[in-house]
Parts: C-alpha cells; structure tokens; sequence
C-alpha cells in the first residue's frame, strides 16, 4: 500500500492556525465586550450614586427652603415689632417733651408763687403788727371805759344826753 499522505495534519495545521485566527479576534471582541460591559456595569453604578445624591441634595433643598421661608416669617415679624416699638419710642418721647413743657409751665409758676408768697407773708406780717396794735388801742379803751362809766353815768343824768358810742378802730 502506498503510503498515503495525510493532508490532515497539515490541513489541521491550517485549521488550527484558521481557527486560532478566528478565536483570538472573538476572544478580544469577548475582552472588548466584557470590558464593556464592566464599564456599563460601572457607569449604572455610578448613575445610581449620582441618583442618591441628587435625592439627597433635593431633601435638602426643601429642608433648607422651608428654614429660609421661616426665617423669613419670624425676620417679618420682628420688622413689625420693630416698626411697633419705634412708634411707641416716637410717642413716648412726645409725651416726655409734653411732661417737659409743663415741668417748666410749673416751674415758672411756682417761682411766680415764691414772689406771691414772699408778698403775703410781708402782708400777713403787717396785718398781725396792726392786730397787734389794735388789741392795744381796745385793750385801752376798756381800761378807760371801765374808768368813766360813772362819769358816763353822771352825764346822762344831768344833761339827759348818751355820749356817742366809741367805735374800737377809732383812735381817739
């Protein structure tokens, strides 16, 4: 028998070598492709974080809207008590200038008052000092009329006239 001639392995030479040609560049399509797909894997991953923070980042914006809207309300409400006290302070002062005015209306009066008072105890002085006097003048004529009613007696009844009566401001 002729010795045959194996194409075969010459042939799976080439096959090998074919194949081989085919498998390396799936195999890198295979690396492509998984790598590939890491990269999504990784990208999804990050989308995800990047979802997370965004909802965190919107909770604190509404966290943070409502502490501004409050600030806001209590920072009105303090403009108003604000605005209350200033016009409180404005009329305070008014009546504090008002108070001033009649504290120097007063002031003026009662030093209007000192002169006035100064001027009647001058005349209250001069009234007891003529009291004074007067009780003395009285107090002489009793003495004296204690002395003539006998010769007031007298007259009477021999001329059968009343002396006329002494008035006691008159001085004799």
């Amino acid at each position: 028998m002729p010795p045959m001639r194996c194409e075969l392995p010459a042939r799976s030479g080439w096959v090998i070598l074919l194949l081989f040609g085919l498998l390396i560049p799936a195999g890198c399509r295979d690396r492509g492709l998984q790598k590939s797909r890491q990269e999504a894997t990784g990208a999804r991953a990050a989308v995800a974080r990047l979802e997370l923070q965004l909802a965190a980042a919107k909770d604190e914006m509404a966290k943070m809207q409502a502490e501004l809207k409050a600030v806001r309300r209590t920072r009105d409400e303090l403009q108003q008590q604000i605005d209350q006290i200033k016009q409180e302070r404005d009329q305070a002062a008014g009546l504090a200038r008002q108070a001033n005015e009649l504290i120097k209306q007063v002031s003026a009066q009662a030093d209007g008052q000192v002169g006035v008072t100064a001027a009647l105890q001058k005349q209250i002085a001069d009234l007891k000092a003529l009291v004074k006097e007067q009780q003395a003048t009285i107090e002489e004529l009793q003495k004296s009329a204690t002395v003539q009613p006998t010769e007031a007696v007298e007259t009477t009844e021999t001329t059968g006239t009343q002396p006329p009566p002494v008035e006691p401001n008159e001085e004799r």
